[in-house]
């Protein structure tokens, strides 16, 4: 049984970076790529996507408890959130990542075209 509610969590980890991830696409539409030029207004909105992500993830957790009728609280369990958040975020986080660094580049570089344009004519 500690083996698959060891599985079970860690899927619930996967499931918890599928969700940053959103958030995360979020966070640069809203705020921007460059954490340096962050206003106030973008580090409040920062701060609340990090609590929804904490409160959806622990929500979470505690369904997939009840759900499977998990009996206790173990090290191992929280252990294997970590681990599949852990594997999500070094694995298929660097693609979305890298993807929306691109998209939000050429936006951004053609919203510059047409400013220049626009100046020039």
């Amino acid at each position: 049984m500690a083996v698959f509610i060891f599985i079970t969590c860690t899927c619930c980890g996967v499931i918890s970076g599928i969700v940053y991830d959103i958030l995360y696409i979020a966070r640069c539409a809203v705020c921007g790529i460059t954490k340096e030029a962050y206003t106030v207004k973008d580090k409040i909105f920062t701060a609340a996507c990090d609590v929804l992500y904490f409160l959806i993830f622990a929500a979470g957790f505690v369904f997939t408890s009840v759900m499977f009728d998990f009996d206790e609280l173990r090290l191992y369990m929280l252990f294997a959130c970590f681990l599949g958040a852990l594997l999500y975020l070094k694995s298929f986080h660097v693609i979305v990542a890298f993807s929306v660094r691109k998209v939000y580049n050429r936006i951004t570089s053609r919203k510059g075209k047409k400013i220049n344009d626009g100046r020039k004519a």
